[in-house]
């Protein structure tokens, strides 16, 4: 399931990718001139045809010319192309072959884009120019060019992180084709380049050329109207007095050659004052008005274009393309602007920039023959290498005559006389070992004999004469082989109860007998479903085809009951036992090792169930296992990485209100299972011995901490820290808290320490003692969760201890019942007897509160003033503490 979601999301995003490319390719075409531009989007289209079938290849391309026609208002040539990406994938799905080929395009471009476009070109201008044929090889050109790039860049497609098919992924890549396209490339890409250069000159040079008229118009208007009289200037402004129109016999005189046009404007271009053209004014003046297409060239000049609008070609709209000149005028408050069109410009390069493009193109095809050319003449002589060395032992072995191809590459006749040599050598190699072939088939025949009586001693028992290991593991292997991964079976591991003692008691060889003696009753049960063999010492393994579930119950019950009668061994009476545990292939493994490992773990949890017990494997015993290993593994690597954390919960003085200490609360924050609660990993701590380390980094922690807090200014109070027992029976308590007491700095008498009834269990002399010596050294013992554990009273009065803390268990709906009150009652007035100070945990209630208060309890601790904190919000709650809340 995840590796098809990672395929899923990878091809998702590769699709987008190219969709996205697609629509950049297509919104940013790499312009020419006049609107000629060439244009990569079929190849991205190609290349997502091909990872993704035809299907999404017209939906992509439709798609894209979709949005390039009618939301960037594009022309409808546009539609040719979409007219090739169509043809293209319609040609692939039609021949049921995975490339497409340059033939397939030349014949669309052939019989269906050439005659479209100029359909196209004679519907818009009614005529065939010279710039047709340019437009004309330049799309036939970019196209024919897409398809041979997309072939390139298809044959050397990564298959690791594309969908691709398997019979392309696994096709080879021949050394000519990839010389091909690395010359093909090499030539074709400095053409593109050298086709972007010359248009960025020629554009420069229309621009140039554009200005200088421009600017000498200007100039020379400008020059004529300083010759003119105050007189003449001040008539400007009067309309009627003839003014204006010898200003317009100015402007018509500069522009008698009709190639340019010139407007004057008055300041606010409201007004036309003088105008060379035969336009309406409302015309004129919309010429000048700024549309989102002008594009500032340099200073005042900047180029029109036309309003978008729909149109057939792309280059109409350069039709009526032109730079404007605008400036003011210094005698007169008038504009003056020069529009030099771009149209009588666009003959001249289009004829210019065809015969580069001609002789550019012819370049390009013969220096693609020469390379084609090229690479033949480099490769023939491997090819030719290739083909006479493939099978080459063969040839060799059966005699072939071998015409070793020649070749003026060094490189390629060194490789001939190597293989010539090797040749040689496996001949002399073959004579010598049809003489050894036949005195290894002599000895062959003696080992077949031998294995047969080896094959015998070693799939056999040589006690029990039951099937061994070996026998049950080839066994389980031919099940695979015979009946298939449907077919379910039972594997059923078996280990005798107790053996080891009879083994230790009665001798070994009592125990080989009785092991020959259960193997004997074992099997009497063996079938055409049941097998069993023996692993080793008393534990057997049976193997049972069954058709339901209760029949695996009743086979176990049965491997159970053999031995319900006793074993009778030299006069002596053997009651024998076996517990069995149960795995189900394939549900609870899909190999031997998984099945045996299963079966072994229910087994081991049948020995815990009792005698003549069989238990069936279950993922949650196995689950909970393998998280405790994992948690048991992770403890040492958290100490040291610092993944624990202490909390600390205030405990309240019943008589002031104060805070009169806090409990430390260790919190492990595993990185891969988050919050692991203490009550999980601590007894896992105790079985593997750790929690030694982490009880004296709690110590020194808590200590710590609770030093920094008295720097600070809080409160004087102790810290209680909760010890394991197997501090008290390690011997090294006393020197770990003086050594933590020392570095810490921190007085014996702020440090109270937790233990429980369980420390009293395995040594009671020595554990007192030991809480003797911490009482001697200042420190404040307390006995935790009293009443829980192995509470007694005899024990209790010997304890040198200070206080004593109820168990939540005992709080807990304190109030309304009668039992748990009156044990309250009494252990707080017992504790007070002994003048020892007792503390209530885990009080959430003002009923619990009030109760506890009624019984004289000492202190209070528990959800009801706060949880466990951290430093900082420990700290805060301190200083905000008030305390007289709690005394009313």
């Amino acid at each position: 399931m995840t590796i098809r979601r990672h395929f899923s999301y990878t091809t998702g995003i590769i699709f987008l990718a190219g969709l996205g490319l697609a629509l950049l390719s297509e919104y940013h075409p790499l312009h020419l001139i006049f609107g000629i531009s060439l244009v990569f989007t079929n190849l991205v289209l190609l290349l997502l045809t091909r990872l993704y079938g035809a299907g999404w290849g017209l939906f992509t391309a439709t798609l894209v010319y979709a949005a390039s026609i009618f939301v960037w208002g594009n022309p409808l040539f546009q539609g040719v192309l979409w007219l090739e990406i169509v043809f293209l994938c319609l040609s692939t799905h039609w021949g049921k072959r995975i490339r497409t080929t340059i033939g397939a395009d030349f014949i669309f471009w052939s019989a269906a884009g050439i005659p479209l476009f100029l359909l196209l070109y004679y519907l818009s201008y009614r005529s065939l120019s010279i710039e047709t044929w340019l437009i004309a090889a330049i799309y036939i050109s970019n196209g024919l060019f897409n398809v041979l790039v997309a072939d390139a860049i298809w044959e050397y497609l990564p298959s690791k992180y594309f969908y691709i098919h398997r019979a392309d992924r696994d096709k080879p890549i021949y050394l000519n084709k990839l010389l091909y396209h690395i010359l093909f490339l090499a030539i074709a890409l400095p053409f593109v380049f050298y086709l972007l250069m010359n248009s960025r000159n020629t554009y420069d040079s229309v621009r140039y050329n554009s200005l200088q008229v421009a600017l000498h118009t200007s100039s020379s208007i400008s020059s004529e109207l300083d010759r003119w009289s105050p007189d003449d200037i001040r008539r400007l402004e009067h309309p009627g007095k003839g003014g204006l129109e010898e200003l317009q016999r100015v402007i018509e005189f500069f522009s008698a050659d009709r190639s340019y046009h010139i407007m004057v404007l008055d300041p606010r271009h409201e007004q036309i004052v003088a105008d060379s053209g035969n336009d309406s004014p409302q015309h004129s003046v919309t010429k000048l008005l700024p549309l989102p297409t002008n594009s500032v060239i340099q200073g005042d000049l900047y180029l029109h274009m036309p309003e978008k609008r729909l149109r057939l070609l792309p280059n109409q709209e350069w039709q009526e393309a032109s730079y404007i000149y605008g400036t003011t005028l210094k005698r007169v408050p008038f504009i003056l602007y020069v529009m030099v069109p771009l149209q009588p410009y666009q003959e001249q390069i289009y004829s210019q920039y065809l015969t580069q493009f001609i002789y550019l193109l012819l370049f390009m095809i013969a220096a693609a023959v020469a390379s084609r050319w090229v690479t033949r003449r480099l490769v023939r002589g491997l090819s030719e290498l290739a083909d006479i060395t493939t099978g080459l032992p063969s040839k060799v072995y059966h005699l072939r005559s071998l015409e070793w191809p020649e070749s003026r590459i060094y490189e390629i006749r060194s490789l001939t006389v190597n293989f010539r040599q090797m040749t040689n050598k496996l001949l002399s190699m073959f004579q010598e070992s049809l003489t050894s072939n036949q005195l290894l088939q002599e000895q062959t025949f003696q080992l077949q004999q031998s294995e047969k009586k080896l094959q015998e001693l070693a799939y056999y028992d040589g006690l029990t004469g039951l099937p061994n290991r070996l026998h049950f593991t080839e066994y389980i292997g031919s099940l695979g082989i015979h009946y298939g991964p449907e077919h379910s079976f039972a594997v059923m591991f078996a280990d005798l109860n107790r053996f080891k003692q009879i083994n230790d008691t009665l001798g070994h060889e009592t125990g080989d007998i009785l092991l020959q003696k259960v193997a004997s009753r074992f099997s009497l049960l063996v079938s055409d479903q049941l097998r069993v063999f023996r692993l080793s010492g008393d534990e057997f393994v049976f193997v049972y085809h069954f058709n339901d579930t209760a029949s695996v119950q009743q086979a176990a019950q049965a491997i159970c009951d053999a031995l319900n009668e006793p074993v009778t061994i030299n006069d002596v009476v053997l009651y024998v036992s076996v517990s069995i545990g149960i795995s189900i292939y394939p549900y609870d493994g899909d190999n031997l090792d998984l099945i045996m490992r299963n079966a072994d773990i229910a087994m081991y949890v049948a020995k815990e169930q009792g005698d003549s017990i069989y238990h069936f494997y279950d993922q949650m015993i196995e689950n909970q296992r393998s998280e405790n290993m994992k948690l048991e593994n992770s403890l040492r690597s958290a100490l040291l990485t610092g993944q624990f954390s202490l909390n600390y919960q205030p405990k309240i003085d019943a008589h002031t209100g104060r805070i009169s200490g806090a409990e430390a609360l260790i919190r492990w924050l595993h990185p891969a299972y988050g919050f692991v609660p203490p009550d999980k990993f601590i007894p896992l701590a105790e079985t593997s011995g750790i929690i030694m380390d982490i009880d004296e980094w709690v110590v020194t922690e808590a200590c710590r901490q609770n030093k920094v807090w008295q720097e600070q200014g809080l409160p004087r109070f102790p810290i209680a820290v909760n010890l394991s027992a197997r501090h008290f029976y390690q011997g090294n308590l006393i020197g770990m808290i003086s050594r933590v007491l020392k570095k810490t700095r921190l007085d014996p008498r702020d440090l109270i320490l937790e233990i429980t009834e369980g420390s009293l269990i395995k040594s009671a002399e020595y554990v007192i003692k030991v809480m003797a010596d911490l009482r001697a050294m200042g420190i404040t013992i307390s006995l935790d969760d009293f009443g829980t554990g192995y509470s007694s009273l005899s024990q209790l009065q010997r304890l040198p201890i200070h206080e004593m803390k109820l168990d939540r268990s005992f709080i807990q709906g304190l109030a309304h019942d009668p039992k748990k009150s009156a044990i309250v009652r009494a252990v707080i007035e017992l504790g007070h007897h002994m003048e020892l100070n007792i503390v209530a945990e885990g009080i959430e209630s003002q009923e619990e509160l009030h109760y506890l208060r009624n019984l004289k309890c000492d202190q209070f601790q528990g959800y009801l003033f706060s949880g466990p904190l951290r430093e900082k919000e420990f700290a805060r709650f301190v200083k905000q503490w008030n305390g007289s809340k709690w005394l009313g």
